[in-house]
């Protein structure tokens, strides 16, 4: 391995979120305190990447999605309520709406004009919404800005379309679904919320996005995966109440179709009462939905008619999953936690309803014949404690089916007692493993076989464990595997290291520089 360049991102202030690169392009994103910032780099000649573009918005990065040649960034920006005007040079009041600045519009920091900035009625948010997009095969054309008194919280973008979630608690009144009540709102923060989903469409297209419509549901969403737009129907699964509420508090899972004005066309409700989702994944005419609270039932639903949607089957196994990952389309991949449930002889007991968490489990589902889901094969890794980043980043998932491979940063704990040591108790499944191991398990998946460990590469030394914290790694913490023809690659924070993708050999490793310390940027 050499390195062909270096792009100084040091010398930009500012620390990197998320990389997009084709053939032409490498557009980074990155961010300090009250600031979002985008570079384009032409890095068609690799060994020497020249930046073209440059653009800069004030707000908290929340997203960003690149679609074709256009890259949408999306970003929270607060209202600074005490202070309704800055005060420029020589103490001139400036405007205090959200400021950008674009390369193609020479650089210049601009306020955007409180005229151009829309509000959504009945959005209590003191916050602006800033929707920026750009076309990077038109390096000519300025920033595309939208602006809305609002909030985002969770994103979803089709080819089509893009969609922000936001979390609506408090008194009001919501149109849930025509020919229903409108529903009143509470929040008790004691007991848990009632609470509902507000969904705004932006229509997207070459670097521009316009508002389209508004939708509210019940209850609330856990991630981007609880949205899916398929055959111009928006799906979104939600969870309502408390899990530890009873009676009207209860919890309980829902499934909603949406037409393109946002309007509820179809549901499912009062799914697996007491408990929430953990997962769902949305594959075409059908979707997948994980709830917990003790036991890991996998609901198949039937979305084929948006009208009507329907449980087709479910299947209920001890443990969790945090993601499913489709394997093709009779398969589902889940990684999460194995669990057991909590002893009689504790004070949980067994009438509790409480389950304790063990090592990480990775499972292969079938679901060839929806109405009877069949869990396939299983891999406990590990004891309690044990996590991985896949569980809170999909990201952090390499996985190729036409190569039968799986692998996923793992950190390992493991309950270590010499066996039949005088005066040592059996290990309980409430304890925690001590830490062992962080880095790549490279799996063989195939649906003969199930998962078979290939391997696992560490970026560690001996002499590293010792010394490791809690989380273990450090600057050599394996976050990320990729494979680029027949090499296999794993990344840290201070090092790549490349291995044969046949028989993991190691081939060459590259020490990376300490990144650099990001200064911050006073909020103006």
């Amino acid at each position: 391995m050499r390195v062909a360049a270096v792009i100084d991102l040091a010398g930009e202030d500012l620390q990197p979120l998320e990389l997009y690169v084709d053939d032409r392009y490498l557009a980074v994103i990155g961010a300090w305190p009250g600031t979002v910032k985008l570079m384009v780099y032409d890095v068609s000649d690799r060994e020497k990447p020249r930046k073209v573009r440059e653009a800069e918005v004030e707000g908290a990065y929340l997203s960003s999605r690149k679609i074709g040649s256009a890259l949408y960034l999306v970003a929270n920006r607060p209202v600074y309520q005490a202070l309704l005007q800055r005060q420029g040079p020589g103490g001139t009041p400036e405007p205090s709406a959200p400021r950008y600045r674009d390369s193609a519009l020479g650089g210049r920091l601009v306020a955007v004009p409180y005229g151009e900035i829309r509000y959504f009625p009945g959005s209590p948010d003191p916050n602006y919404l800033v929707i920026a997009g750009l076309d990077l095969d038109r390096p000519e054309q300025p920033l595309h800005l939208s602006t809305y008194l609002s909030a985002g919280q969770t994103i979803y973008a089709s080819q089509e379309n893009l969609y922000v979630a936001v979390t609506r608690y408090g008194q009001g009144e919501a149109p849930f679904a025509e020919g229903r009540p409108r529903a009143t709102l509470r929040w008790d923060p004691g007991q848990g919320a009632d609470a509902s989903t507000v969904v705004y469409r932006f229509a997207l297209g070459g670097g521009r996005v316009g508002y389209r419509a508004r939708g509210e549901v019940p209850g609330v969403i856990l991630n981007q995966f609880s949205m899916d737009e398929y055959d111009g129907h928006l799906r979104i699964a939600t969870t309502v109440g408390d899990v530890w509420g009873s009676g009207a508090r209860a919890s309980r899972n829902n499934l909603y179709v949406l037409d393109q004005d946002m309007r509820v066309i179809g549901r499912i409700e009062d799914i697996a009462p007491g408990e929430r989702i953990y997962s769902a994944r949305f594959m075409g005419d059908r979707a997948y939905m994980v709830t917990f609270k003790r036991v890991d039932p996998l609901f198949v639903l039937d979305l084929k008619d948006p009208r009507q949607p329907r449980i087709l089957g479910k299947l209920k196994i001890p443990g969790y999953s945090d993601y499913l990952h489709p394997y093709d389309e009779n398969h589902i991949i889940g990684f999460g936690k194995d669990t057991i449930e909590a002893p009689p002889d504790t004070p949980w007991g067994k009438d509790a309803a409480v389950a304790f968490y063990q090592g990480l489990k990775v499972a292969l589902f079938d679901v060839t014949d929806p109405t009877r889901p069949v869990e396939l094969f299983k891999e406990v890794i590990g004891d309690r404690g044990t996590d991985s980043d896949l569980l809170h980043n999909h990201k952090a998932l390499l996985f190729s089916r036409e190569k039968g491979l799986l692998a996923f940063p793992v950190t390992l704990r493991e309950i270590r007692r010499p066996d039949g040591a005088a005066g040592q108790a059996a290990p309980s499944k409430m304890e925690y493993g001590q830490f062992t191991f962080q880095g790549l398990y490279v799996y063989r998946l195939d649906l003969a076989n199930g998962f078979q460990l290939r391997g696992r590469i560490t970026h560690m030394t001996p002499e590293d464990y010792p010394k490791a914290g809690y989380e273990g790694g450090g600057e050599r913490r394996v976050e990320r595997g990729l494979y680029i023809g027949d090499t296999l690659y794993t990344l840290s924070r201070g090092m790549i290291q490349a291995h044969d993708l046949g028989d993991l050999r190691e081939k060459g490793r590259l020490a990376l520089p300490p990144g650099p310390d990001v200064k911050p940027m006073p909020v103006p």
